[in-house]
């Protein structure tokens, strides 16, 4: 591929992610009745209230507004990039033995307390891509502390 050819490539993905993806994701993804984001929407729009909320998908969401506010320095992003930490650290969060569960329910209670190093590892780059953007002292020793869990746990010799 050419230079040219490149810098329109370039040019496209940010004009199908800075005038359809993200608006999209601020405008339909708030679950503005149990907080964080919503857990499934139908092709439609349709928000399906009560759908269970994974740590994937919130780990992502938080990852992305976290990078992109970086990029961009637009304070939206910051803004759901918080609320992306705060719905992670409040529900998602083992407080008892660390690490994150992997899904909940609507509502924010634990369905799978199961801890796949799958879930694991994009919380761990979510933290750490948060704590690039904001310099959030606890999500930099939230981080430190999943890795070493993560290599406790899971080694494999």
């Amino acid at each position: 591929m050419d230079t040219n050819a490149l810098i329109d490539f370039q040019k496209r993905v940010e004009r199908e992610l800075h005038g359809d993806i993200l608006p999209f994701w601020l405008k339909y993804s708030l679950d503005t009745c149990h907080g964080g984001f919503i857990g499934r929407m139908m092709n439609d729009r349709t928000i399906i209230e009560e759908a269970p909320k994974g740590l994937i998908l919130n780990a992502r969401i938080l990852w992305t507004f976290s990078a992109v506010y970086r990029y961009n320095h637009d304070s939206r992003f910051l803004e759901l990039a918080r609320r992306a930490y705060e719905y992670l650290e409040c529900y998602f969060r083992d407080r008892d033995f660390g690490g994150a569960f992997w899904l909940l329910d609507g509502r924010g209670r634990c369905l799978d307390g199961m801890k796949k190093i799958y879930g694991q590892a994009f919380y761990l780059y979510a933290l750490a891509e948060y704590y690039r953007a904001t310099r959030f002292d606890p999500a930099l020793r939230q981080a430190i502390d999943l890795f070493h869990l993560i290599a406790e746990h899971s080694h494999d010799d």
